[in-house]
């Protein structure tokens, strides 16, 4: 009997929990949606904004390995009307503060944000 064809794209599998990109990816993310004013990630202008993490796709995020070992990881989200300075500040310390609980904060580098959509006052609490 022949081989059947691959109905998945092995590229596109969830990395083994211990990756510690996928791990940062999924902390990230988690730990971005728990702040106040953060709805939803959000795939960016191009649909890019994506990482494969343990559990599935993380959207809004991506983590990128740099020479050091560390990964930078870029964040593209949905908000509500908020003063967005503030608010990317303190996405960026939770950030920080939920990858070093996970024992991660060795493998963080620069967290970068970016606010993709802002919902109006007539918009559903969550896209």
């Amino acid at each position: 009997m022949a081989a059947r064809p691959s109905t998945t794209d092995d590229r596109l599998r969830p990395e083994a929990p211990s990756s510690p990109r996928g791990r940062l990816a999924r902390l990230v993310l988690d730990g971005a949606l728990g702040v106040d004013g953060v709805v939803t990630g959000h795939s960016g202008p191009s649909g890019t904004q994506v990482s494969v993490a343990p559990g599935g796709t993380a959207v809004g995020v991506t983590a990128v390995a740099r020479p050091d070992g560390r990964y930078d990881v870029s964040l593209a989200l949905v908000v509500r009307p908020v003063a967005l300075h503030p608010l990317a500040e303190e996405v960026r310390r939770r950030v920080r503060e939920v990858a070093s609980q996970a024992g991660l904060a060795d493998a963080l580098g620069t967290v970068d944000v970016a606010f993709e959509d802002v919902l109006g006052p007539a918009a559903p609490a969550e896209v």
